[in-house]
């Protein structure tokens, strides 16, 4: 029988030793890569473990040749089921469009990413409290350092996009949320959605390496809205070339393939700002540019096919 192992030393080193059986799952992020694309609990199952691993990242071969002890394969059954598809398949009535704010983000988990995403969203004073979350605080000392470790030959370049009042960093923001409770957080999260230009989709540990795809992008989907995500190097490429979601025209992917995270979201913010000083009337024009690539992605995921490319990969 397979069993499941969370990504935690503790669960490794208990529970590795004394699996009997040759699959084991491996649910959410397993504690990321890191800048030479390793992943610490792929390198321990890897001296420990001879058999096939269930995952929700979706892997090339060079992540499976680097571990070949490994048969690593793609669970659809596991990302459905742990990106909780299933209340955003519910969810098919979205307020109507009505465009008045700019940019919207939410960011529950006080990861590093996220700290980032909030300090430089407030920095280009993109950050409202009615469109936008920070459920945590910190101080400017923890992002200048987190930028540091980052880009250390030009911290002191880097470091002007993301400072940030103290009253700022010291605040929580927060709407009606509940974590895991996307049932709830979608009709939520839905106004703030239609009434802003674009969504900057928050993914989970977007400091890492590779890319790892979760349910987060589907609140702009199911809301037909724009979105670019703040996530890992690749994420955007992945999410058209296997989960089959078409890009928007009028946003430049460069960003996408950098892999430095400090570089690459200011490269992303940088790309955006130009729409930051436009009308709501412009908006709304570049919005219906959009609309057939948005038709697209809304149907794609609630007719499933976005399944059949998943499926052609598990």
């Amino acid at each position: 029988m397979m069993q499941q192992i969370g990504p935690t030393f503790d669960d490794l080193q208990h529970k590795v030793k004394s699996i009997t059986g040759t699959e084991i799952a491996l649910p959410d992020h397993i504690g990321a890569f890191d800048q030479n694309v390793e992943s610490w609990v792929l390198k321990f199952l890897n001296e420990e473990f001879t058999g096939t691993v269930w995952c929700e990242y979706i892997f090339d071969q060079q992540i499976k040749e680097k571990y070949s002890n490994l048969d690593l394969r793609f669970s659809l059954d596991l990302w459905l089921q742990n990106n909780y598809i299933k209340e955003f398949e519910e969810y098919n009535i979205h307020p109507e469009r009505n465009l008045k704010n700019f940019l919207c983000t939410f960011n529950g988990g006080r990861h590093v990413s996220r700290k980032l995403l909030t300090a430089i969203t407030e920095r280009f004073n993109w950050f409202k409290i009615d469109y936008s979350t920070k459920n945590f605080i910190f101080n400017q000392d923890e992002i200048y350092g987190h930028v540091d470790e980052n880009v250390h030959a030009l911290e002191q370049f880097y470091n002007k996009f993301f400072k940030v009042s103290d009253q700022f960093a010291n605040q929580m923001y927060g709407l009606d949320y509940t974590r895991f409770d996307h049932k709830h957080n979608i009709n939520v999260l839905s106004l703030p959605i239609t009434e802003s230009f674009i969504h900057i989709v928050s993914e989970t540990m977007a400091t890492s390496f590779y890319p790892f795809i979760t349910e987060k992008f589907l609140y702009s989907v199911s809301n037909r809205g724009l979105f670019l995500a703040y996530a890992q190097p690749g994420w955007h490429a992945q999410l058209e070339n296997v989960f089959g979601f078409k890009p928007f025209k009028i946003f430049d992917y460069k960003f996408d393939s950098i892999a430095n995270p400090i570089v690459r979201i200011v490269e992303l913010f940088t790309m955006i700002s130009k729409f930051s000083i436009l009308d709501i009337e412009d908006w709304n024009d570049l919005y219906q540019m959009e609309f057939d690539t948005i038709e697209y992605n809304y149907d794609h995921f609630y007719s499933g096919n976005y399944k059949k490319c998943l499926e052609n990969i598990a």
